[in-house]
């Protein structure tokens, strides 16, 4: 019987262990989704530079950039958007800027988009979407994706972009919805509990903002099709 209980404690303590490796695991990936650090924030990169390409692309797409505009991403990560953004600016007087809090993105873009930088079409900073290092009435659009539910404040981020906007400016949000409830419950976005885009869209009337609207978008992909979803708002 003896050997039957210390069977039982030795695959009680090895479940037990699997599931906080488990739950460590999560919680680094949770850590990193919001602020990419050493060698797992460099994965997470990766992983969301091949996830979230057509996402960026898409959403650049929306915002309808002519070539004299000045465009804000705030949290670029890989800087698809970026990329994006500048390709619509490239040839003319227009210019792109891109916010993030990760010390290790913008080195990286630094690195990335040196030309651009150089030739005064990019310019790149490390900071917070809570305190936006712009003059008022900047930029004829600001964008992000995979960004707004990781602000300490949904109010303070909304209130940054309203300031920094053009009157007529346009606001847009990329995201993939049903990503968003499978990273839920994994348990990825424990440090971002504002993620629900109801609770974003209820913010931005709430802080000023009008024509506030989200709508999904199904792109053909071969004999199936992958929805987005994309939320727009303008200050008056």
């Amino acid at each position: 019987m003896w050997y039957f209980v210390v069977a039982l404690v030795v695959v009680v303590t090895l479940i037990w262990q699997m599931t906080d490796l488990k739950a460590r695991v999560v919680d680094l990936i949770a850590r990193n989704l919001r602020e990419p650090k050493g060698l797992v924030g460099h994965l997470v990169r990766i992983i969301l530079g091949k996830g979230n390409a057509s996402l960026e692309n898409e959403t650049v797409k929306h915002l309808n950039i002519q070539p004299d505009h000045k465009v804000l991403e705030i949290g670029f990560g890989p800087g698809i958007g970026l990329n994006a953004a500048l390709e619509k600016v490239e040839h003319s007087s227009g210019k792109v800027y891109g916010i993030d809090i990760s010390e290790q993105i913008v080195e990286s873009a630094q690195r990335r988009f040196k030309e651009a930088i150089k030739r005064g079409k990019l310019e790149i900073r490390l900071g917070s979407a809570m305190e936006l290092p712009y003059e008022d009435d900047l930029f004829n659009s600001v964008f992000h994706t995979n960004c707004y539910y990781f602000w300490p404040s949904l109010e303070q981020g909304i209130s940054e972009m309203k300031r920094v906007l053009k009157p007529g400016g346009i606001m847009l949000t990329g995201l993939f919805y049903d990503a968003l409830l499978t990273s839920t419950r994994k348990g990825f976005l424990k440090y971002g509990p504002n993620w629900r885009p109801e609770l974003y869209i209820e913010k931005l009337k709430e802080g000023g903002f009008v024509d506030v609207a989200m709508e999904t978008v199904t792109k053909p992909s071969g004999h199936t099709g992958h929805s987005y979803q994309v939320i727009f708002a303008s200050k008056p």
